[in-house]
């Protein structure tokens, strides 16, 4: 039943004196408290809004009799006019007034009986005059082990039948540990059996609506809770906690930084702070672009996949990335490492402002894909603008398909201007010019821009810090800023690193490339430089069949096969026995 429909029986209920029972039955943390209190709240504002006199708000948590329930109804009584008031002291003497007037009338007779324990008596006495009262039973699920839900559904009749009260009992029945006794005796005691399931855009206005802070930052949150159709008010509200945490961190970078942010910490949080409806987070850790890939099969896995994979793909989470583990991390420990943030916010930062560079050029572009009008002079200097404007942004793939189309409409010199421009955006970035992963998808550029390519890359001077990283990869680990740059270098700076080094030093690199082979799900950053360092040693083991011999006895040529048709059980080659001789690193081929 919607949240409308439940407060408008709750209002039906509490303007009626008649004695009955009204139970409110709903998942954890899906506002059954709430919705009772603000509804009980707005009545008590008006007029005939609660009938009865008298009012008692009990939870059963860790209560363990029926005389510790009674006790907490008669303390916690409060007149209809304080509620929803700021407790004081008037609160607790309108609480105890009609026990203590009837122990005072013995006042002599107790005080020889009881001594010290006057005011229990007291108390113990004010269980006797609960009648004729509005009462809230909440937490029936959190109740203490000794007290049964048939004894809290006795006096629930008890109170309805004998002392004439009205009395709402609000529960999650599927955390009910004696549930099969309480659905037994529910029908006889309960007048109005209401399921509270409040819709996701519900559970997100009650969750955000009363909260201070950013509203653009509460409407992100918003749209992604409702997406994922996270109907807990609690955990939204414990993910708006950790979004706001974080937010200052970002602020001095591009909006979209914050909204990717939010929108994988939506995902974690809810897989985190409510794994029983969520996917779990070692699933999630999993996604990546080549996901599961070197599990064996397994129907656990199977089975996960079948049914959280298509509504993440409908969310739009398709791979979880560094910065996403630093996130789930973050989740975890329960704070946000900024150094560690600022390394992967200025990354996704890059990728925002090219994000936005590139969505500039497709605007330019239309011009081109969407008329045949005579428009060619407008359309060259549109494109020929936002290329000069933004060229840093731009990767060589992008600029190549610039050069291709003033190629073929015999501009070739706007197609060299264009290299040109991106040559000198991007100086000194050696990675900006590999062609390897522009011929990896079908690219293709003119032989005179190719050249320029070629000798672009020639003219930039090896970085001789890198080679640092490569020696700093096993210590740093594939989560640092060591392999974020390194997952960035061309193979041929890979294959002069590995050729250039021996001894320790290139036992040290070896460790540190091959430190994931045998992990099931590396990270995208592990994955692209485990492929990078393949495919150097591919360019390595041609020199010679005694380098083929050692380059294979690295294991990561095998392992890129493997990653590359997992289903086949591809065996590494035999290695010549005359060579296949112990190393620093133990047997080769180990």
């Amino acid at each position: 039943m919607s949240t409308i429909l439940v407060r408008q029986k709750i209002a039906e209920f509490l303007k009626s004196s008649d004695p009955s029972v009204l139970c409110i039955r709903g998942n954890w943390g899906t506002g059954k408290t709430y919705t009772w209190d603000d509804e009980l709240k707005k009545a008590a504002k008006l007029k005939d809004g609660i009938a009865l006199e008298k009012y008692a708000y009990v939870s059963l948590f860790g209560l363990n009799s029926i005389d510790e329930v009674q006790r907490q109804i008669a303390t916690q009584t409060i007149k209809r006019e304080r509620i929803g008031q700021p407790f004081d002291s008037s609160n607790l003497s309108a609480a105890f007034e009609d026990g203590l007037a009837l122990a005072k009338k013995a006042a002599g007779k107790f005080s020889g009986l009881f001594g010290d324990g006057y005011y229990a008596a007291g108390a113990a006495l004010m269980t006797m005059l609960i009648r004729n009262r509005l009462v809230c039973i909440d937490d029936l699920e959190r109740k203490g082990e000794h007290l049964r839900s048939g004894d809290i559904l006795g006096l629930i009749s008890q109170l309805k039948e004998e002392r004439k009260c009205k009395v709402a009992l609000l529960l999650n029945d599927e955390q009910l540990e004696d549930r099969p006794e309480f659905e037994g005796f529910l029908e006889k005691v309960v007048d109005l059996n209401l399921r509270f399931i409040p819709s996701p855009t519900e559970s997100a206005s009650t969750a955000l609506d009363i909260l201070e802070g950013n509203q653009t930052l509460k409407y992100d949150l918003r749209e992604q809770t409702i997406l994922l159709e996270i109907d807990n008010i609690r955990v939204v509200r414990k993910i708006h906690a950790i979004v706001s945490d974080i937010a200052p961190m970002l602020k001095d970078y591009k909006p979209g930084v914050l909204k990717a942010v939010t929108k994988s910490l939506v995902l974690f949080g809810w897989c985190y702070y409510q794994p029983e409806m969520a996917p779990p987070i070692s699933f999630v850790k999993a996604i990546g672009e080549y996901s599961f890939a070197t599990q064996p099969p397994d129907e656990e896995v199977a089975r996960l996949r079948e049914k959280w994979e298509p509504r993440l793909r409908q969310y739009g989470f398709t791979q979880t990335d560094d910065f996403d583990l630093t996130l789930i991390d973050g989740i975890i420990n329960g704070y946000f490492d900024p150094k560690v943030v600022a390394v992967y916010a200025s990354e996704l930062n890059k990728i925002e402002q090219a994000a936005e560079a590139n969505a500039k050029l497709e605007t330019a572009w239309g011009s081109f894909r969407n008329s045949f009008d005579d428009n060619g002079e407008e359309l060259v200097a549109d494109l020929m603008g936002c290329f000069e404007a933004n060229a840093k942004f731009y990767s060589l793939g992008t600029t190549s398909q610039l050069i291709d189309l003033f190629g073929r409409i015999g501009l070739q010199e706007e197609a060299r201007k264009v290299f040109d421009i991106y040559e000198k955006a991007h100086d000194g970035d050696v990675s900006a010019f590999d062609v390897e992963r522009l011929f990896r998808f079908g690219m293709e550029l003119p032989e005179d821009i190719l050249a320029k390519v070629t000798k672009a890359r020639k003219g930039v001077k090896p970085n001789l810090s890198n080679d640092a990283l490569f020696l700093g990869l096993k210590e740093a680990g594939f989560g640092s800023d060591v392999a974020a740059q390194l997952a960035k270098l061309p193979v041929d700076e890979y294959v002069r690193v590995l050729t250039s080094h021996r001894g320790d030093e290139l036992s040290r690199i070896r460790e540190g490339l091959t430190d994931y082979l045998n992990v099931s799900n590396p990270t995208n950053i592990a994955i692209e430089i485990m492929n990078r360092a393949a495919d150097a040693l591919k360019v390595i083991a041609e020199r010679s069949p005694l380098d083929s011999a050692r380059a294979h006895t690295w294991q990561l040529i095998q392992w890129q096969r493997r990653m590359a048709r997992p289903e086949e059980d591809l065996a590494p080659p035999v290695v010549p026995e005359e060579i296949d001789a112990p190393d620093e690193d133990g047997p080769a081929g180990s």
